[in-house]
């Protein structure tokens, strides 16, 4: 008899025991699944903080810059550009030409030509010899066979007014394109030329680059 109250009085504490200890637990897993929400919430607020919503409501997650480089911009231009393809990359090209004035006779160019419109000259008069000169403006192109290029002022090219671009009267030059690597001067200003100048493609990446970096003036798209 005494032996089952003994029993019986053990199994009573054991399950008090067990009691006490699922009590003492309980709080400990509640805390941890609220330092997890709080960790959770707090979280969604700073993935929230940088997200822009537009006039509807909608979450926009932003990307990058909106802002196009300055390749992209050169890449746009060429797009729009109606150069006709004749000059798909930058081009430099060189030979000795009669000067445009009665300051010299003869001046050595190196001309340079990008698929965006823009152009750039430097001579160096020879005879006599004299200062270098820089030109800068934007060129068209004549179709035909072979096919016409016309070196204008960057402020003919801005203006036109409903003018032909190619109407010959203001182009500073204009060359005949009898091969991608040779250009055929046919006119200097209003002046002529009765005999033959060529000038000759060369590998001139920095002339290309200088006028490729150059932002001081663009070409318009030409329709």
């Amino acid at each position: 008899m005494r032996l089952a109250q003994c029993r019986s009085a053990t199994a009573l504490l054991s399950a008090l025991f067990l009691a006490f200890l699922a009590g003492c637990s309980s709080p400990t897993s509640s805390s941890v699944s609220a330092g997890a929400a709080s960790d959770t919430a707090t979280t969604e607020r700073n993935t929230t903080s940088i997200l822009n919503r537009d006039g509807r409501g909608q979450l926009l997650i932003p990307i990058g810059s909106n802002e196009p480089t300055e390749a992209q911009r050169r890449a746009e231009r060429q797009r729009q550009s109606t150069t006709q393809g004749l000059v798909p990359e930058g081009r430099a090209y060189l030979g000795s030409i009669p000067c445009e004035t009665a300051a010299c006779s003869v001046q050595r160019v190196t001309l340079t030509l990008l698929p965006d419109g823009r152009w750039r000259k430097v001579s160096q008069p020879l005879s006599p010899a004299g200062a270098i000169r820089t030109e800068s403006g934007c060129w068209t192109a004549e179709a035909g066979t072979p096919p016409y290029i016309h070196l204008q002022p960057t402020a003919q090219a801005s203006d036109r007014s409903g003018q032909s671009a190619r109407s010959g009267q203001s182009d500073l030059a204009t060359l005949r394109m009898q091969s991608p690597a040779v250009l055929s001067v046919q006119t200097l200003g209003t002046q002529k030329l009765a005999h033959r100048y060529t000038l000759n493609i060369q590998a001139d990446t920095e002339s290309i680059r200088a006028l490729q970096n150059d932002t001081s003036f663009f070409c318009p798209a030409q329709g």
